[in-house]
């Protein structure tokens, strides 16, 4: 099986009470004709403890062939430690939780970048991200932390790859490895629509979405509601696409140091 898990930098959507869970979880089954088994806040995950612990240990369970993971893997090459990724994830294990989040802000994790390499741009990305920059789809820098920045967003997902002790690909791969996804890519490799779709009263831009999914992915009435209802839950099942299709792939022969977006084209489906 493969998972797919919609993600935040922020600490509300964490909390074990949440009245708009924003942090999802898809299970998808049967990789010859896909199908949607479970969708389900991260609350509500079986376990103990907090939603971020609970998460935890179903990653480092291994019980699935990959999961997409809808935030950033890395920083940009260039402000990476001398021991690359692992060491990225090393140093980010070490930083110390915010109080109201169990993972460090974003401010952290720009100085810890800086410390390797001056910051020079308000906004640097990552190749693969540039990549999708240019095909017009709207990136967020992992390494800015002001308004719509993805440095929380990324602090937040290098403590869940340090501590779940899984693969992650395209480094390392293996039963249960961890694969970084990007719906609004994964929508645009689609033709679908890859903007425009994440506010509530959106509905008709994700019943569009929705449509083109189900000829790639069986799923009931009730999550195809689910979906409507809430974005979050939609992206979380795009994102297992990425587990599949990383699977598919297999490890890239050559890739950059600060990691790949994986996405399905219609050849792989």
């Amino acid at each position: 099986m493969y998972l797919g898990i919609d993600f935040s930098g922020g600490a509300y959507p964490w909390k074990a009470r949440c009245s708009r869970p924003t942090v999802w979880v898809a299970t998808v089954g049967d990789v010859v004709a896909p199908r949607l088994t479970d969708l389900r806040p991260v609350q509500s995950l079986p376990g103990e403890g907090e939603p971020f612990d609970r998460l935890l240990a179903l990653l480092r369970a291994g019980d699935f062939a990959g999961a997409g993971i809808d935030a950033p893997f890395a920083i940009p090459a260039k402000y990476l430690p001398p021991g690359g990724h692992d060491e990225l994830l090393d140093r980010v294990s070490k930083l110390s939780s915010a109080p109201d989040r169990p993972f460090a802000l974003g401010a952290a994790l720009v100085e810890l970048a800086a410390g390797i390499t001056p910051l020079n741009q308000k906004k640097p990305h990552r190749q693969t991200e540039r990549f999708w920059v240019e095909r017009g789809v709207n990136t967020r820098s992992t390494l800015w932390n002001g308004p719509r920045g993805g440095a929380a967003f990324t602090a937040a997902c290098l403590t869940l790859l340090a501590r779940s002790g899984r693969p992650v690909w395209p480094w390392n791969c293996g039963q249960g490895m961890l694969v970084e996804a990007f719906p609004a890519a994964q929508l645009r490799t689609w033709a679908l629509p890859h903007s425009g779709y994440s506010k509530p009263e959106q509905h008709d831009a994700r019943e569009q979405i929705l449509v083109g999914l189900a000829k790639r992915l069986d799923f009931s009435a009730d999550q195809r509601d689910a979906m409507l209802r809430s974005p979050d839950a939609l992206d979380a099942v795009i994102a297992a696409f990425a587990a599949i299709a990383a699977i598919r792939q297999g490890a890239p022969a050559r890739y950059p140091d600060d990691g790949l977006i994986a996405v399905m084209d219609d050849g792989d489906s």
